[in-house]
């Protein structure tokens, strides 16, 4: 298997999309390689075993170090391929402010490198020697961290009249209610529910794709993208704290009812964009809010 590309992974840019999680791709094989740090961490166990028991203070303090910064490293590059799967496919975005897995190649090569200069007789050299290879490997290994395609973010930007600053957060805002659906949803017990709840929020990240592919109809959904995600995040944990109480009673009922209308709201809004439908979606999002002030879960 031919290692992935080292080359960064602009947002948007014109590099192939990694396969998604599960797809046998760049996803679903990475976080396993990504593993590999923490179990030489665990090797380096008997090493200083060995060192403690021979009294030998600075090389046991050494390794002891080495053991957690490879820990740490591994933490770092599972927390960038978290973030590139998340941003995968997303044209719109800001990247990370902390690139991770470059963050994380480094303390695995601080690791490599000290452990080689003060627990093993190879020296200085030895232990530069070791620390290049360590990091140029993981390069090679996990890629580098996506970053943002500037270009891409100003001229959506100038297409629309605002500032970048403004559309990254509309868009931001937005995902982070969309991720507040899904932890809501987490909390439920009905499986049936999690799963209507799923394909809402899968509904959600399609308009916001359609937006990014032509942003210009952003400020004319910047309400739908805020009040409305915003209020179906609410509704949902709300439904989450109330469920032992209200599961299989009216309201509960009046739940699912409100679930109905948020998926279809969201469906058509897909359809609007798709189809460059200059209707405005007022009148559906007044209906929306009527409906969850009278059946008692807004």
């Amino acid at each position: 298997m031919s290692a992935p590309r080292p080359t960064s992974r602009r947002i948007g840019g014109a590099s192939a999309p990694l396969a998604p999680a599960g797809a046998g791709g760049t996803l679903a094989v990475a976080p396993r390689r990504a593993f590999i740090p923490k179990i030489f961490a665990v090797l380096f166990l008997w090493p200083l075993v060995i060192r403690l028991l021979g009294f030998d203070g600075l090389p046991a303090l050494a390794i002891v170090v080495g053991i957690a910064l490879l820990w740490v490293g591994s933490m770092l590059i599972e927390r960038g391929f978290a973030a590139e799967a998340e941003l995968a496919g997303r044209r719109l975005v800001q990247a990370p402010k902390l690139p991770a897995k470059l963050a994380g190649s480094i303390a695995v090569s601080a690791a490599t490198a000290i452990v080689g200069l003060f627990a093993t007789p190879g020296g200085p050299l030895l232990a530069a020697v070791y620390a290049g290879l360590t990091f140029l490997g993981c390069r090679l290994a996990y890629g580098s961290d996506p970053r943002t395609d500037n270009h891409a973010v100003a001229e959506a930007a100038g297409r629309v009249g605002m500032k970048p600053a403004e559309v990254l957060a509309i868009l931001e805002e937005a995902n982070a209610n969309i991720r507040g659906i899904e932890e809501a949803a987490a909390r439920l017990r009905s499986r049936e529910l999690q799963e209507r709840i799923a394909r809402i929020a899968a509904r959600a990240r399609a308009v916001l794709a359609e937006l990014e592919k032509d942003p210009k109809d952003i400020s004319r959904a910047r309400r739908f993208l805020v009040t409305y995600l915003d209020g179906t995040r609410d509704v949902i944990a709300k439904y989450a704290e109330q469920q032992h109480e209200v599961a299989g009673t009216a309201l509960g009922e009046n739940f699912r009812r409100v679930l109905d209308t948020i998926e279809k709201v969201f469906e058509e809004q897909v359809e609007v964009l798709k189809h460059d439908d200059r209707l405005d979606l007022e009148v559906q999002l007044e209906v929306l809010e009527t409906q969850l002030r009278r059946e008692g879960v807004h």
